[in-house]
């Protein structure tokens, strides 16, 4: 079986590589269905997100991949029926598929979204891991020799994963991403600023802010429920005001990442300072990430200019290749 096309299906966004094309598809893991009509949905992808807090009470937004785990199988299954008829010619049938797991995903996990697959008429699924796959998208020489070491922070959660091209040394996978830190951005902004603002705001301030310069006083206007009042306002605020709750979250990430650092032996350490470590996933776009990495983990960071689309960049390499595909998919 030679794909037709990657997927990675995550919790924010949905990727799609196409053989002998590019990266075809980025949009939101995100549906709307009005009146519970699954069979014509109301709007798909990013048209769906669009309308988060502008819709009718008929129609409801449904983001039907949560921490990497199916919520709701009917809405995925109508999603990826259409993007997969989005990507594909009129006459073309595309009934293979490359699908993107998470490092240490179980069969019952990975099953799931296979029969999501063939529910969307994709019957002939195989598999690869999402750091191995970031890695080759950023560039790097995967060997059996020197390991490797990548930081993927996606919308639902964050892998850290060590390994070669014979497999993974160790490697952890916590439910904590972009879609964490915009709940903590909430919280913060409620206690500190005594405002009451969306998800959605959360999402925007997140994109133009997130900074780990404490002292960055690049603003933003946001909306939402004065907390002593109860009227609404409008607010600006600055990267310096939410720098906390970005501090916070990546403090957990680097938590995590030293305990899987923790457990290797002292030349695989010194392999890895040499080396480098390699930042993938939406969470390399804030700013400073690279540097406060860095000075934590006392190991050089590397982010790759497509570092955010790294893995189905890579997964569109084995997608091109046989003797890759056949060397690196997943035995499940």
């Amino acid at each position: 079986m030679r794909p037709k096309i990657a997927i990675d299906i995550g919790t924010s966004y949905t990727k799609i590589y196409k053989a002998k094309s590019d990266v075809v598809l980025i949009e939101p893991t995100c549906i709307a269905i009005q009146n519970k009509n699954y069979k014509t949905p109301y709007a798909y992808g990013q048209e769906a997100y669009s309308l988060i807090g502008k819709t009718p009470e008929s129609v409801e937004i449904i983001f039907p991949v949560s921490n990497t785990d199916i919520v709701d199988n009917k809405a995925l299954v109508a999603l990826l029926s259409h993007f997969i008829k989005k990507v594909k010619t009129p006459l073309e049938n595309i009934k293979d598929a490359l699908l993107l797991v998470e490092c240490g995903s179980n069969r019952e996990t990975i099953k799931k979204f296979e029969n999501a697959l063939i529910g969307a008429k994709v019957y002939n699924v195989c598999y690869a891991e999402n750091p191995l796959l970031a890695l080759l998208g950023v560039g790097e020489e995967i060997s059996y020799e020197t390991p490797s070491a990548v930081i993927d922070l996606g919308g639902g959660q964050t892998t850290v994963c060590v390994l070669t091209k014979a497999g993974v040394i160790s490697g952890a996978s916590a439910e904590i991403g972009g879609n964490t830190l915009n709940k903590m951005i909430i919280k913060h902004v409620e206690q500190t600023l005594n405002l009451q603002i969306s998800e959605h705001s959360a999402e925007v301030l997140k994109v133009q802010l997130a900074s780990l310069n404490e002292d960055d006083e690049t603003k933003s206007v946001v909306s939402g429920k004065d907390t002593l009042s109860g009227k609404q306002k409008v607010s600006q605020i600055s990267a310096s005001q939410i720098y906390p709750a970005v501090k916070e979250f990546i403090d957990k990430v680097l938590n995590i990442t030293n305990v899987i650092f923790s457990s290797l032996a002292g030349e695989t350490i010194a392999l890895l300072q040499k080396g480098g470590v390699y930042l993938s996933g939406g969470g390399v776009n804030i700013y400073g990430i690279d540097e406060y990495v860095s000075n934590a983990l006392g190991i050089q960071t590397k982010i790759n200019n497509e570092a955010e689309i790294a893995s189905i960049i890579g997964a569109g390499k084995l997608v091109e290749s046989a003797e890759l595909l056949d060397k690196l998919k997943l035995q499940v």
